[in-house]
């Protein structure tokens, strides 16, 4: 087929913008890194401790207005007043660039005896599920969880990667709690989630329950429900090192926290909590 030059310069021109989208969506994302990640010099012994004094002077600050703009319905002014309440030198993403992936601190220094990771959301999508199999040895056993049973293939591929399929929508059908004792284990290294709104419901009960060191999750909602979740997690100590908004669906936001006990372990350094506490 023989193509005219206005048809030629046409395509050309929507080739060019498709570009042009795709390398603003990267820039809006790198632009959306927090001030913690800025501010620090690395090389500086004393960086660390001259940020957290810095935070420790707006401490009640930040909580304040945190809590301020959840009342209002601007998710974006809201997800511009979450701080950073870790500071992890060592962030790396896995699974895609785009939307599905997730930050996860040091993951090279996930335990290797008898490990556990969780998957919630699959969606026949687990290239998350394979990098961060592939980038901790391979030794952990992975538990990934979907609301539909997922095509023969992913079954096939997630089998190859030590992993255990569930099938049930959390929490109505299934909780985060039963996949762990059906699959004997008693401890979570890494649980993700990107499971549509039931986070609000199908977190808290197992964070109760089971030791989990970092929780990767897509929140979905209001403000104040945003405000929430992350008080739920805050109140089993709980803090975030990462804060990314989904550029995809303006009431979507992405957050990497890591509980205080496991800190140690992935070398990270604690801030102050800005997430206002609530009473249990």
């Amino acid at each position: 087929m023989i193509y005219s030059q206005p048809t030629i310069f046409i395509i050309f021109l929507l080739c060019f913008l498709i570009i042009n989208i795709v390398i603003c969506s990267l820039i809006f994302r790198k632009e959306k890194q927090f001030e913690a990640d800025k501010m620090i010099d690395i090389y500086n012994p004393n960086a660390l401790k001259e940020l957290r004094a810095q935070y420790n002077l707006k401490a009640n600050k930040y909580s304040l207005e945190l809590s301020q703009v959840a009342r209002g319905a601007d998710h974006k002014r809201f997800f511009g007043k979450v701080k950073l309440e870790a500071f992890c030198a060592i962030k790396e993403r896995i699974g895609d660039i785009d939307d599905g992936g997730k930050y996860v601190c040091n993951p090279r220094a996930v335990r290797k005896d008898n490990c556990t990771l969780i998957s919630l959301g699959l969606n026949n999508a687990i290239s998350y599920d394979q990098h961060i199999q592939n980038v901790t040895g391979g030794h952990c056993r992975i538990l990934g969880a979907d609301k539909d049973p997922q095509n023969i293939t992913i079954q096939e591929d997630y089998e190859r990667i030590n992993g255990q399929l569930f099938v049930g929508m959390i929490p109505n059908e299934i909780s985060i709690s039963s996949m762990l004792k059906k699959a004997e284990r008693r401890k979570v290294e890494l649980l993700k989630i990107d499971i549509e709104g039931g986070e609000h419901e199908g977190l808290e009960p197992f964070i109760r329950e089971y030791r989990v060191c970092q929780i990767f999750i897509e929140v979905h909602g209001t403000p104040s429900e945003h405000l929430k979740m992350l008080q739920t997690m805050a109140k089993y100590n709980f803090r975030i090192f990462n804060v990314e908004p989904n550029p995809y669906c303006a009431n979507c936001c992405e957050y990497s926290l890591i509980q205080d006990s496991c800190m140690d372990q992935y070398g990270v350094y604690p801030l102050v909590p800005i997430v206002p506490k609530v009473e249990f």
